[in-house]
């Protein structure tokens, strides 16, 4: 029987369209991961939602809605599991065009880094921003979004996932260009206004209203 696809409300079957080429064959400015990555509050989820529509040839992956399982045990083998199903979507994401990829939540430290970079193609360019907030603004941010939290919640996740700092210790001989920004005190049009700043080769050149100098 021949492959394809039935046209809705209509007896007539439509040929399946050829998958594009495997993306690694993609020239590597044609594949782009932006990594945003932060403490719990830091306005991961926020950023990767309002980059998305600056984002030229752009998609969006937020990790956390990729996790959602049961019974979940959040241990490596969760952590594995994420990591592959961001990779799954990025590369098929690349495949059909989007070649600006926007991915958040999965990655918290050096080490998780070199865990996922194996599962995307070398060829990646790859920029990591690192997303920071006080503990004050950040319990704020959590008491105040629809997650359900509390103060012991709040506080065992803090203690488990404190502000990393090897992304930034090992940027200079990393694979990854790194961004470090402290959005506590800004909303989040100025933060992506400086990002978009910060990031010419991915937004352009033109002014952004409002950008500042984004900490290195």
């Amino acid at each position: 029987m021949e492959a394809g696809a039935y046209v809705p409300g209509t007896d007539v079957k439509r040929p399946l369209r050829p998958l594009p080429p495997c993306p690694e064959t993609c020239p590597m400015n044609a594949r782009r991961l932006i990594i945003i990555t932060g403490q719990e509050g830091a306005g991961k989820s926020t950023l990767v939602r309002a980059l998305l529509p600056h984002t030229p040839d752009g998609a969006r992956i937020d990790a956390e809605d990729l996790g959602q399982v049961n019974p979940c045990t959040m241990d490596e083998a969760f952590n594995e599991m994420l990591r592959r199903n961001v990779a799954a979507l990025a590369t098929n994401f690349w495949a059909f065009g989007h070649h600006n990829v926007l991915a958040a939540s999965f990655i918290d430290t050096h080490d998780d880094y070199l865990r996922f970079r194996p599962l995307i193609p070398e060829n990646t360019e790859i920029t990591l921003i690192q997303l920071c907030a006080s503990r004050p603004v950040r319990d704020q941010r959590r008491i105040h979004r629809p997650k359900p939290t509390s103060p012991e919640w709040r506080d065992r996740v803090d203690r488990a996932c404190p502000e990393d700092t090897s992304l930034a210790q090992m940027s200079g001989t990393a694979d990854y260009r790194y961004l470090r920004t402290d959005n506590g005190h800004e909303d989040i049009t100025t933060t992506v206004n400086r990002l978009r700043s910060a990031l010419p080769d991915i937004y352009g050149t033109a002014e952004v209203p409002g950008a500042s100098p984004t900490n290195p």
